[in-house]
């Protein structure tokens, strides 16, 4: 999306309201140039003391308060319609942006650090919404205030007009030097902005490492540093807002010192009338706010159009083909039920040439449970992030059913497919709401939340809480241990029921018999779906109706448990070293 067809497509959408702005915002204009020209007519009465002269000064000034009250009434609705757009353009232009995001693949989000995108949606869209607002008001009343007044001043006198416009002229072309400063001012204002609220994130996300390593002052320093570097850059803005952009202001000052010299000279002469003059006067006056907001219009136009082009970053980042669409309805329910099949899958990171994963291939059949075990590094958690397609799989790789999941949409495919990760996340609300959380049935009633945290061995946990399941859990969790976490968010997966369901090393966390109970839940409730469960303890899998043993990045083994402990080596000296560390525990 071009800027033009940016402007083009909210103008649009908010064209009701714009037009019904300008509409009132030339009333509002009509009205002030309007107003000075009826004062100018009863001031040439004040002399005449006959009846009629009476009658007619009456008349003026009745005119006068009645536009008066009039223009009050209508720059309210000038208002209500010019800046309501702004509001509306912020509200629609954060829903589409943060659709976009979550529709965009993880080599998007990989570019651009979440405090960067916080920016861009928190402070970039407020320059937009100011564009869309305040800045269409004060456009079209400094436009048709700039074109109605000179043209009142010059049914008056062309001659003193003509002089009167001469510092005008003057403070324009010195305007003009500062207002193109200001663009690139700004721009670097926006990416400091960004980078500020960047390193925040990242230190706001370990600040628990950086309390118990004591790294308060080096953060202290280093967020310093980027506040001086903004700092420097928002005062740059503001000598240029202080010695440029009230030149026209001072320009006004200095048209007013002309008018009251010459024009005081032509009344004198009797060219004006003292009427006149005031009028004129009085128009200068209209003049100087028009020309004062053209400074605040400059801001503002820099401010919408950096924010415009932080905007377009994500607006026009390229979303994958196959997610641009969506599978129908039929081609949805024949995805049911179906095998996810991997074959000969290898994957490599990009700018890596090393394969972490190394011609891996198995079926999940509908309902089947398959365990992966492997050490650290041998490619669980790789291969995890290749079968919900949330890395950029090879084509030909990893099917459902008969569908490679490179050809159609990543939401369709997880419709199928939930994925439970070792580091879950939890949002700052209640245990029960981050339980519904992503649930596409608003009707999920309070006793299958209940159900679901007894699987999860977390109702009683819960219920020791003060507010029980609506215990508030903190920013990310923060007030829950780290096994009460896994089984929230294991909790959270089993709400709804899919497919397939991935437990990437979920249970690292909690001790050996809460592990079981928690399995043996989770296998008698999902006795019709697949389940994956990933781990490096041999006695999560003992269960599985299949277990694939990973290292560095190859399958060395398929089986049961207890053929694996016959025909594995590896597999038999983890559970034997496993089984020894928990005797120990034990005792």
């Amino acid at each position: 999306m071009t800027k033009t067809q940016f402007f083009a497509h909210f103008l649009r959408m908010n064209r009701k309201s714009y037009i019904l702005a300008i509409f009132f915002i030339f009333l509002v204009n009509w009205l002030q140039v309007e107003i000075p020209r009826y004062i100018q007519l009863a001031i040439d009465l004040i002399d005449n003391g006959s009846p009629d002269g009476h009658q007619q000064l009456t008349t003026y000034v009745s005119i006068v308060v009645f536009m008066a009250i009039a223009m009050v009434v209508v720059r309210i609705w000038s208002r209500m319609y010019a800046l309501n757009p702004g509001r509306v353009t912020e509200a629609a232009l954060k829903n589409i942006l943060l659709h976009k995001l979550t529709r965009l693949p993880n080599n998007f989000h990989s570019q651009f650090a979440s405090g960067k995108l916080i920016s861009i949606i928190n402070n970039d869209l407020g320059g937009v919404r100011l564009l869309f607002g305040l800045g269409f008001l004060q456009f079209f009343n400094v436009l048709l205030a700039l074109s109605l007044t000179p043209l009142w001043m010059w049914r008056i006198s062309p001659e003193l007009t003509l002089y009167s416009v001469i510092p005008i002229i003057i403070a324009f072309v010195i305007f003009r030097i500062g207002f193109k400063q200001m663009k690139t001012l700004h721009m670097e204002h926006m990416r400091r902005l960004q980078n500020l609220s960047a390193q925040l994130m990242g230190y706001l996300s370990g600040i628990d490492l950086i309390k118990s390593e004591q790294m308060s002052p080096w953060v202290k320093d280093e967020v310093e540093k980027l506040n001086q570097q903004l700092l420097h850059c928002r005062m740059q803005i503001t000598r240029i807002q202080v010695f440029f952009m009230p030149v026209l202001d001072y320009a006004n000052n200095l048209m007013k010192i002309v008018i009251l010299g010459l024009g005081g000279y032509m009344l004198m002469s009797q060219q004006l009338t003292l009427g006149e003059i005031t009028a004129f006067l009085s128009y200068s006056v209209l003049l100087a706010m028009p020309l004062m907001q053209l400074g605040r219009i400059a801001t503002i136009y820099q401010r919408g159009m950096v924010g415009i082009e932080s905007v377009q970053t994500i607006l026009n980042a390229e979303i994958p083909e196959q997610d641009a669409t969506s599978l129908t309805h039929n081609e949805l329910d024949a995805l049911q039920a179906e095998t996810l099949s991997v074959r000969n899958l290898s994957f490599s990171y990009p700018g890596d040439e090393a394969l972490v994963l190394d011609n891996v291939s198995f079926d999940i059949p509908p309902g089947k449970k398959i365990g992966v075990l492997g050490s650290i590094g041998a490619g669980k958690t790789t291969l995890v992030n290749c079968l919900n397609h949330h890395l950029d799989v090879p084509a030909g790789s990893v099917f459902l059913g008969d569908k490679d999941i490179t050809t159609f949409a990543r939401s369709d495919l997880r419709r199928y497919i939930k994925t439970v990760t070792q580091d879950p996340y939890l949002f700052s609300a209640t245990v029960e709401d981050n339980i519904r959380f992503g649930s596409h049935a608003p009707d999920i009633a309070k006793t299958q939340v209940d159900e679901v945290l007894s699987l999860s061995q977390l109702s009683g946990d819960v219920g020791r809480f003060e507010n029980g399941d609506q215990t508030l859990v903190g920013e990310k969790g923060i007030m829950l241990s780290g096994g009460q976490k896994q089984r929230l968010s294991i909790a959270r997966a089993l709400l709804e029921p899919s497919d397939l369901i991935i437990l990437d090393n979920v249970l690292s966390a909690v001790d050996y018999e809460t592990e079981r109970k928690i399995l043996e839940g989770l296998f008698d409730r999902l006795q019709n779906q697949s389940v994956l469960v990933v781990s490096h303890r041999v006695n999560a899998l003992e269960y599985m109706d299949e277990i694939i043993v990973l290292s560095e990045g190859k399958v060395i083994a398929k089986g049961d448990h207890t053929t694996l402990l016959q025909t594995c080596p590896y597999y038999f000296d983890t559970w034997k070293l496993q089984q020894s560390e928990a005797e120990a525990a034990a005792c």
